[in-house]
């Protein structure tokens, strides 16, 4: 339609006003209105916090997980981390120079067959350690779980034995497991999982 143009009888006379009267205003919105509510945004996650409390041994996973993982028979045998060394790229060194850590040593009792679980404190040290892991992408998957950093590696060379190994890394938290035949990608995976899960917020 053309501006300016009225379609005939479409015209609308204005309403007749009563002498002495005036045309009733529409009643003001604004003394009615509701403050329009404001979103909360979801608290973001920063995961493990700096200086976090290591779990003892006995603490930092139930042992039905890693039955399930590693054998019906694999029990906690002792607290290892004076002499515990960690496999893979860098590794060592990251644990060098880390703040604390505490390592356990799981296995079938005076079989030789065994896996370590570990848990460091690592909030300097593990930018250099997942940067090593990432240039090892031939050998390491990497992959997001949560707020965490997954790396998967399988048939790492440890001394004389090769080994599946999964290191988690979740703000100041750098979890491992690994241990010759008793594991598998899959399994070290589920139980780092599982131990990173169990870590104080």
């Amino acid at each position: 339609m053309l501006s300016g143009c009225t379609v005939p009888g479409s015209e609308v006379a204005p309403a007749a006003t009563e002498p002495g009267s005036s045309a009733a205003s529409p009643p003001s919105s604004a003394a009615h209105s509701s403050p329009t509510p404001t979103a909360t945004a979801e608290p973001q996650r920063t995961g493990i916090p700096a200086h976090f409390a290591i779990p003892e041994c006995a603490a930092q996973v139930d042992d039905a997980i890693v039955q399930a993982a590693f054998g019906a028979d694999v029990v906690l045998i002792a607290d290892t981390t004076d002499t515990w060394k960690p496999v893979g790229p860098a590794a060592q060194d990251a644990l060098a120079a880390s703040d604390d850590a505490t390592a356990c040593l799981w296995g079938v009792p005076r079989s030789g067959r065994a896996v370590s679980i570990a848990v460091v404190s690592a909030s300097e040290a593990a930018p250099r350690l997942i940067a090593a892991l990432r240039d090892a992408s031939d050998t390491f998957t990497e992959e997001r779980s949560g707020t965490a950093t997954v790396f998967t590696g399988d048939a790492i060379e440890a001394g004389d034995v090769s080994t599946a190994v999964t290191y988690v890394f979740d703000g100041a938290a750098w979890i491992t497991v690994g241990g010759g035949e008793l594991a598998t990608p899959d399994t070290t995976r589920d139980v780092a999982l599982a131990v990173h899960s169990a870590l104080p917020r």
